[in-house]
């Protein structure tokens, strides 16, 4: 699924490229689905993860060993780099009390709380640093709806589908109800609760459905991605029947196209920085409009520096943050005797 991962990341660069520096690039579907896309992923990889073991504290400590070093180490490396074009003095940005504020809100996944550095891109129509940080939240709720989703089956008899079904239906419900608030009202904060972690529900459990009836799927995949693609050539997106079959034809195409011919296992083979990329382009694009490059080098060309801005580091935290992190947490884990059975000593 690396080609797939890359893709979605892409999407996502795309827009936020266009939405802070004026850009117009062309791409073929919006962030918003591309981060369903992801959801839908996980919800096809973690759910089956979870099921190998059904224990929660090694399930949640992969988790974490895989998704925190580079998450923290963007939240910290930015709120320290981004001081060269504070309009605040050194002395000053580091003592103000919304640079802490900053690193408090954001290290605890709350990034809504304080999006923006002192004196950071003041004046912007958009000054928060990174606003693709809000995602990882609702990615640790939904991690955490597994282990309750597989308590809930087990109650009621392993009625796994029936369970799913509900669950999306909720989804979908949540969703329209916030888009009808949004539209009546016109106010922003319904369309923000709108893509929360309940609206993005519908996304995961379609990619734990996928898993749930894989071999199906895979002997009807064609003709399902026939008519999800048909789906996407003939929809409004944005309105009711987009919030209920959006994530039923996303998901489609993103796990179908995924299982076609050997491109899609090619993360396999080599390292996946498409989790990088989405963590880090948001404040490059924002560098890109401050220093004001697109009037002097052109759309495509500030473009191509933020993909290679954001490819080189993304690489660089891969092989000299992530590894390194992760390679000492899976030792240090191993290391740990078994509770009830104490590890013997060599002799």
């Amino acid at each position: 699924m690396g080609v797939i991962r890359y893709i979605l990341a892409l999407a996502v660069i795309v827009e936020h490229f266009n939405i802070l520096t004026g850009g117009d690039i062309y791409f073929p579907f919006t962030s918003y689905q591309a981060v369903g896309g992801f959801f839908t992923l996980s919800g096809f990889l973690i759910y089956g993860s979870y099921l190998k073991k059904r224990k929660f504290l090694p399930y949640i400590t992969s988790r974490m060993i895989r998704l925190l070093p580079a998450y923290f180490f963007v939240v910290l490396a930015f709120a320290v780099g981004l001081v060269g074009v504070s309009s605040l003095p050194p002395g000053e940005y580091f003592i103000n009390s919304g640079f802490w504020k900053y690193l408090a809100a954001n290290l605890s996944f709350m990034n809504f709380l304080q999006p923006s550095l002192p004196g950071v891109f003041e004046g912007f129509e958009v000054p928060a640093v990174n606003g693709s940080l809000w995602t990882l939240k609702v990615e640790w709720m939904l991690y955490l709806s597994v282990p309750l989703a597989v308590w809930i089956i087990g109650k009621f008899r392993n009625r796994a589908t029936l369970t799913f079904v509900i669950i999306f239906a909720v989804s979908v419900s949540y969703g329209i109800f916030f888009r009808y608030l949004y539209v009546e009202t016109g106010k922003q904060i319904y369309e923000i609760l709108g893509r929360q972690m309940f609206g993005q529900l519908s996304f995961f459990y379609c990619g734990v459905m996928v898993y749930k009836w894989f071999d199906v799927f895979m002997r009807y995949r064609w003709y399902l991605i026939a008519v999800a693609a048909a789906w996407f050539l003939v929809t409004t997106h944005g309105d009711y029947l987009a919030i209920l079959f959006d994530p039923i034809a996303f998901t489609i195409l993103v796990i179908g196209f995924s299982m076609i011919g050997k491109w899609g296992t090619w993360e396999g083979k080599h390292d996946n920085v498409s989790y990088n990329m989405y963590l880090v382009h948001f404040p490059v694009c924002q560098l890109v409009a401050y220093f004001g490059l697109m009037p002097f080098l052109g759309q495509w060309e500030c473009f191509a520096i933020v993909i290679a801005v954001t490819f080189a580091i993304s690489v660089i935290m891969n092989h000299f943050i992530e590894k390194p992190v992760q390679k000492a947490a899976k030792k240090w884990l191993k290391s740990r005797p078994t509770k009830g059975k104490p590890r013997l000593k060599a002799v």
